[in-house]
Order: C-alpha cells, then structure tokens, then sequence
C-alpha cells in the first residue's frame, strides 16, 4: 500500500495517499469554540471549509503547549471527501514525511484488549524501515462525527465564522 507518512508527538503515522487531497506547511485555522476539544478549528481550502482536527487529542492525549496553534497557522494533511460525506477533515501534523511503500501482509490489526477506545482511528500497526508506523484509518474519524449527529462542516455556521475564515 503506498502512504504518505508524518510525524505527530515524535510518533509516526502514515494514511493512504489516495486518500490524500493536500498537505500544507501553512494553513491558517481559525477556532471554533463550539466545537470538540479535539477540534482545533476550520479553514479555507479552495473555497471549501475543513475542519482540522488534532490526532494528539483524538488518541487521547491530553492537550500539549499550545504553541502550535498559538499563530494559528499549522501544517495539516487534508483528506478528499469520502463517499457518502459531505465532510472534509484535515489532521494538524507536527512534520510532513514521505511517500511510503508499505507491505499490506505486514500490517498488524491493533490489539482490542488494550482498554481503551482511544485508537478507534487506527487501522493497524507495521514496521518501515526501522520505524514503527500507525496506519490511520480516516473513514472512522469521520464515522466518529457522523455517529454523534454532528457535522465537522457546520461548525463554521454554529460559530458564525463563515466570514471571517481566512483563504488558503
């Protein structure tokens, strides 16, 4: 399976790069604070509203430094629309990495023992080239919200921001 890969939190991860619309070092985000703690805002891309989502928090993390969002401009990687979705998301990544070749018969599934719902997002786990990466799985993360009765896209309008996002 080809991935893009990228470093969050010193971990690494990778997503199929078919599912990969985009991937900036520069999106200016504006938060919403109506929304999730995992959500850390939404931004323009193209005319289109995305909202951008923090892994670290997903995972369930607690908050790091807000460094990364105190300029309000992140580096993301911004998915295409699923079918069946309406919604676009992208993922605040702390340092873009390569395209990979992953072998699919060494991925391994996640061990469902672990107690926690935390790694709803991750498909499997696999080894690259001495570096151990998780595979992301981004039909879940929008199946999170989905399944909640929300819609990451309507954020803008609960907050009132459709104005005053800014254009990537």
């Amino acid at each position: 399976m080809r991935c893009f890969s990228f470093l969050v939190n010193k971990e690494y991860f990778a997503v199929d790069v078919d599912l990969v619309q985009k991937v900036t070092r520069k999106m200016i985000v504006t938060p919403v604070p109506t929304a999730p703690g995992e959500i850390i805002g939404i931004a323009n891309l193209k005319g289109r509203v995305i909202t951008i989502i923090s892994l670290y928090q997903l995972l369930g993390h607690k908050e790091r430094r807000n460094r990364e969002y105190d300029s309000r401009e992140v580096k993301a990687v911004v998915f295409k629309t699923l079918a069946g979705s309406e919604d676009q998301l992208g993922l605040f990544i702390d340092k873009p990495g390569n395209l990979i070749d992953l072998d699919d018969n060494k991925i391994r599934p996640l061990c469902m023992t672990t107690g926690t719902e935390d790694n709803f997002c991750i498909s499997g786990i696999t080894e690259h080239e001495n570096r151990l990466y998780r595979i992301i799985n981004i039909e879940s993360i929008i199946n999170k919200y989905r399944n909640n009765g929300e819609k990451p896209a309507l954020y803008a309008e609960k907050a009132n921001l459709n104005e005053g996002i800014e254009n990537v």
